[in-house]
C-alpha cells in the first residue's frame, strides 16, 4: 500500500500540475515577507557587529528584548503570518488531492484560516520548547561530552518519532480542528508507525532527488531560469510529499 500511494501521488502531481500553484504562491509570499524580516533585522544585526564586545554574553536574550522589542514583535508576527499562509496552502493541496476543484479548494482553505492560525501558534510554541531542550542538551555536552552526546542523540530520536506521529495532522484537518487533528494523526500512527516511517523516508528521498534535478537544470540554464526552476523544485517536493501522506491517510 505504501508503494501504491507513493506511485499514485507522483502520477497525480505530474498529470495535474495546478496542484503545485498553492505552494508556489506560498513561496512567493514567504519570499516577500522574508524581505521585510531582513529589513527588521538590519539594525540589530549591525549593532551586534559594532558593539559585540560590549554585549554581555550571559544576558544576550535580555539585551535583545530590552533594546529591540518592536523588531522582535514584528518578526514574531511575520513568522505567524508566514506559517498560517503555509498551512492554508497545504490544506488547499490536501483538498485538491481529495478531488476538490482548484478554486473551491483554495476558497475553503482560506475560510478556515483560524485552523491555520491555531496550528501555526502550536508550531511556534513547539519550536520554542524544542529550542529550549536543545540548549539544555548542549549545556550538558559542555559539562560531559559522553553524557551530552547521549542526551542529544536521545533528543533527536524523540523529536523524529514525534514528527512521524504528527505527520498526518494536515490531512486530518479536512474534518477536524487543530487539536483533534494532531490527536487523530497520533492515533492513526499507533498501529502504522513502521509503515508511516517507510512512507516518509521513501517519499522524502524521491522529493529530494526530483527537486535536485530540477534545480540543477535551472543552475545549468542560468539567467532567468534559475530562480523560477528553484521555486518549482521546492514546490514540487513539498506538494508531492503532501500528496503522498494525504493519499496514505485516506486510503486506510
Amino acid at each position: 500500500m505504501v508503494l501504491k500511494d507513493i506511485f499514485v501521488s507522483f502520477i497525480e502531481v505530474i498529470t495535474k500540475p495546478w496542484i503545485l500553484i498553492p505552494m508556489i504562491l506560498v513561496m512567493v509570499i514567504s519570499a516577500a515577507l522574508s524581505t521585510i524580516s531582513t529589513w527588521l533585522l538590519e539594525r540589530p544585526f549591525l549593532d551586534f557587529i559594532l558593539y559585540f564586545d560590549t554585549i554581555p554574553g550571559d544576558n544576550l536574550l535580555g539585551t535583545l528584548l530590552f533594546n529591540y522589542p518592536l523588531e522582535l514583535v514584528g518578526l514574531a508576527i511575520i513568522g505567524i503570518i508566514m506559517s498560517t499562509i503555509g498551512v492554508i496552502g497545504i490544506m488547499s493541496i490536501v483538498r485538491m488531492v481529495q478531488k476538490e476543484g482548484f478554486v473551491d479548494a483554495i476558497n475553503e482553505s482560506t475560510k478556515e484560516w483560524v485552523k491555520g492560525l491555531a496550528i501555526s501558534i502550536i508550531f511556534w510554541i513547539a519550536c520554542l520548547i524544542v529550542a529550549a531542550v536543545y540548549v539544555v542538551a548542549t549545556l550538558a555536552l559542555d559539562i560531559n561530552s559522553i553524557l551530552g552526546g547521549i542526551i542529544i542523540a536521545i533528543f533527536f530520536i524523540i523529536l523524529f518519532i514525534i514528527l512521524i506521529k504528527v505527520v498526518f495532522t494536515f490531512p486530518a484537518m479536512m474534518e477536524k480542528d487543530a487539536k483533534k487533528s494532531i490527536q487523530e494523526s497520533w492515533k492513526f500512527t499507533n498501529k502504522r508507525f513502521w509503515g508511516t516511517l517507510a512512507l516518509v523516508i521513501i517519499s522524502a528521498l524521491i522529493s529530494f532527488v526530483i527537486a535536485a534535478i530540477i534545480s540543477m537544470i535551472g543552475l545549468t540554464l542560468g539567467g532567468y531560469f534559475e530562480i523560477p526552476l528553484d521555486i518549482i523544485a521546492e514546490s514540487f517536493a513539498s506538494t508531492y510529499f503532501i500528496a503522498v501522506i494525504t493519499n496514505y491517510f485516506y486510503s486506510k
